[in-house]
């Protein structure tokens, strides 16, 4: 399991206000850290993984919350300057 150097938990926040939320989080992060993002927007399932993508951030893992059916949680991996 990772461990993550910093946690943003987002509930109700919708994907197109917690991508710019992560982008200015990870400024905050050095190279080669992990944050958490915790969200309950279903969008973000296609968001994040799309935001990682384009920003080259790599996106270790999406787990689906079983306790809670709409959470996911991200592991994001700040990428090197």
């Amino acid at each position: 399991m990772t461990t993550a150097d910093h946690t943003l938990d987002a509930p109700g926040l919708a994907c197109i206000d917690l991508t710019p939320l992560i982008a200015t989080t990870m400024r905050e992060l050095q190279p080669g850290q992990v944050l958490e993002v915790r969200t309950d927007d279903p969008a973000a399932r296609v968001g994040v993984p799309a935001w990682c993508r384009l920003t080259r951030n790599p996106l270790l893992r999406a787990i689906e919350d079983r306790s809670r059916p709409t959470t996911t949680v991200f592991h994001i991996t700040k990428k090197a300057s």
